[in-house]
């Protein structure tokens, strides 16, 4: 049960952030895109797979399970994840690397 309960409030998160617009990395107002559910239903399937018999992995599951709700609450994302993040970099200006007049390329055999 607390395995459900945790993709329900999960679910409801991620329509409330969206519905009231406080999801800032989604650039379409309104009902959330249908990857959010998908992804709930992989990362809440997979933790379904652990067997209810053992009450050890049962619990485990059941906790990774509310800390994926947590950090959905936080909007705690890496930032491949979560792109409109909070970067590191000020400037907009980027960089770009060239090779030195003397380095060769290895190829191997």
């Amino acid at each position: 049960m607390g395995l459900a309960l945790a993709w329900l409030v999960e679910v409801g998160i991620i329509t409330w952030r969206d519905l009231t617009g406080k999801a800032k990395n989604h650039t379409v107002a309104g009902l959330p895109i249908p990857a959010d559910y998908v992804a709930t239903f992989i990362i809440f399937g997979a933790l379904s797979f652990v067997p209810k018999d053992n009450v050890g992995a049962s619990r485990t599951a059941a906790l990774v399970g509310w800390a994926y709700v947590v950090a959905t609450y936080m909007n705690v994302a890496p930032a491949l994840v979560n792109p409109t993040g909070k970067t590191s970099s000020t400037s907009s200006s980027s960089t770009q690397t060239t090779p030195t007049a003397g380095a060769t390329s290895a190829t191997i055999p």
